[in-house]
């Protein structure tokens, strides 16, 4: 009997492991926008959001374990500088039309936990990891100088720069994965992004002695990301 109880257990745990071992890794790809928040959203606009991830399922308890990377495009808004140079200086500018852009790409792990209720499934979701972002260009914290034979352009040369920052980030969000054929699910989510990287240096803009000002250096971005794709069980 003790055989035969024993047999049955090794034969429920075999089925067990087997049927749980066919699809343990998933893997996604979504794209949509993203929408800066905050100060940041002063000086970038938001673009094109792509992410990509290799999830470990644990059917059991309804959790996936994540690993994603991402990239999420901005351009540099030229009205924020004219604006800070009008309020400050009481002046306007000219000539000042830069293509800036900022590329922020993070990759994360984090976990997914789904909600048991049906074949739609609803999910929330937690990350950590890091974010590297680049910048082309960006004020680099020299002092910008009017040029005295036109008070309205200011000297750029030396100013700028090509750079990068790395920081510590975190993202929750929540979406939904709806079947469409066997193995492969629509996703579509939507998740808050923060990332500990100085975005704008601290520069000041000279005229003359009595017409001047700096700005304070803005760090800490965030933003929200909207998109949808697919989640294939391997």
């Amino acid at each position: 009997m003790r055989k035969v109880s024993f047999t049955i257990f090794l034969l429920v745990l075999f089925t067990s492991i087997c049927s749980y071992s066919q699809t343990p890794f998933r893997g996604n790809l979504t794209a949509g926008i993203n929408n800066p928040l905050g100060d940041f959203s002063n000086l970038y606009k938001g673009g094109v959001s792509i992410e990509a991830g290799l999830f470990y399922s644990l059917p059991l308890i309804g959790i996936d374990l994540t690993l994603t990377a991402g990239y999420n495009g901005y351009k540099y808004k030229n009205d924020y500088f004219t604006g800070l140079v009008s309020t400050n200086l009481g002046a306007t500018v000219s000539g000042f039309n830069v293509s800036w852009t900022a590329t922020d790409i993070p990759v994360m792990v984090g976990a997914r936990y789904k909600l048991p209720v049906g074949n739609i499934r609803p999910y929330i979701s937690g990350e950590v990891g890091l974010h590297l972002v680049s910048f082309a260009d960006r004020f680099n914290g020299q002092r910008l100088i009017g040029n005295s034979s036109n008070p309205t352009t200011f000297q750029l040369n030396g100013a700028t720069e090509s750079g990068s920052e790395i920081g510590i980030g975190t993202a929750i969000g929540g979406g939904i994965e709806i079947p469409l054929v066997p193995k492969v699910n629509l996703d579509l989510n939507v998740k808050y992004n923060y990332a500990g990287i100085t975005y704008s240096k601290s520069y000041n803009v000279f005229r003359n002695s009595g017409s001047q000002f700096t700005t304070v250096e803005l760090k800490n971005l965030n933003y929200v990301t909207i998109r949808g794709g697919v989640v294939i069980d391997f």
